[in-house]
């Protein structure tokens, strides 16, 4: 019984994948006059708000600190042919997670399923109102979902598997972007490669959500009616135009805006999510890379780990690291 709920588990993280095409556009094309005013304003407070490939350096010691997206797209090709000479000059390259540790995912999920499960207490049947329990079990339905086990089933994790898309989805597993190609070519060129954490902490960080805010994302993910395609191509759009902290600010303006609730409390919601799965491990990356041997390494993690005042390169400016922008 235990292999098959994490069996289950598993192939739903799996099933990130694109299911229709992409419907979506870019959001900051559509912005007011008024709007385009508060982006620049509220950019200017956001340390590091523009650049996916950064250079920190104290002393002899260079870290070549780039930004990168998950998922594949063609436009990576550029974007590799400029990284090629630093990874091939690297004394290290450590990574979110490498792809050895990735592949051990399923193992980790089949040996303590309640990573993902709602330890004990009372479930989301009883949690949800009957309206929104019924609305959820019929969402979930397609995928298979016994009942029983998504009543147990922690509501980050249903949120995620809610979220299809035809432009790349948000699928914790959908690790097939700029980072493999990055490892991919360290391998080849026998540079070392390390991760900053262990498989399975990324979920770890997104458990750490109190339950009743996930919860509530789950209510909001599933009455919104906003195309979310739209937040994806903006993403995809500003990180290969290395302005990702554009894209991040408008998110958090129109995500479910659609939907009467107080701006305050989404933003409240958001900053708590941004906490554990950005601000947390960006700090407790930090001694890794300290401790990682070699004069020039190279660390590659998702964009949105970079700008922000608990972003990682303003915590190694804060540690002493001077630093300078290289366009890709």
């Amino acid at each position: 019984m235990r292999r098959a709920i994490a069996t289950l588990l598993f192939c739903l993280i799996a099933a990130g994948a694109a299911q229709a095409r992409c419907t979506g556009s870019d959001l900051r094309d559509r912005l007011t006059p008024a709007a385009e005013r508060r982006l620049q304003h509220e950019i200017r407070a956001i340390p590091f708000a523009y650049g996916n490939h950064w250079v920190a350096t104290r002393g002899d010691r260079r870290i070549h600190v780039v930004g990168t997206q998950h998922n594949g797209d063609s436009r990576m090709r550029r974007i590799m042919r400029t990284l090629r000479p630093v990874i091939r000059a690297a004394d290290a390259v450590l990574l979110e997670v490498t792809a050895r540790e990735l592949n051990r995912l399923d193992d980790v999920i089949e040996s303590n399923p309640s990573i993902l499960l709602i330890p004990r207490g009372p479930t989301l049947a009883d949690m949800m109102s009957a309206e929104d329990w019924s609305m959820l079990q019929l969402r979930m339905r397609p995928e298979g979902m016994d009942s029983e086990i998504l009543a147990r089933l922690q509501p980050w994790y249903i949120s995620l598997a809610l979220s299809r898309s035809g432009c790349g989805g948000r699928g914790i597993a959908a690790y097939a972007g700029l980072d493999e190609r990055i490892e991919r070519l360290a391998v080849r060129n026998g540079v070392p490669v390390g991760s900053l954490e262990r498989v399975g902490d990324g979920i770890r960080a997104l458990s750490a959500q109190p339950l009743r805010d996930q919860l509530r994302l789950l209510e909001l993910d599933m009455k919104s009616t906003l195309n979310y395609d739209d937040q994806i191509v903006t993403m995809s759009n500003a990180y290969f135009e290395e302005r990702l902290a554009e894209a991040m600010l408008i998110q958090k303006w129109t995500l479910y805006s659609d939907i009467n609730i107080p701006r305050g409390e989404v933003d409240r919601l958001l900053r708590q999510y941004d906490r554990q799965i950005l601000d947390h491990r960006n700090r407790a990356w930090l001694p890794v890379i300290q401790a990682t041997r070699g004069q020039v390494l190279v660390v590659a993690v998702g964009a949105g780990h970079l700008p922000g005042k608990a972003g990682l390169l303003n915590l190694l400016k804060q540690r002493g690291y001077s630093l300078t922008r290289t366009e890709f």
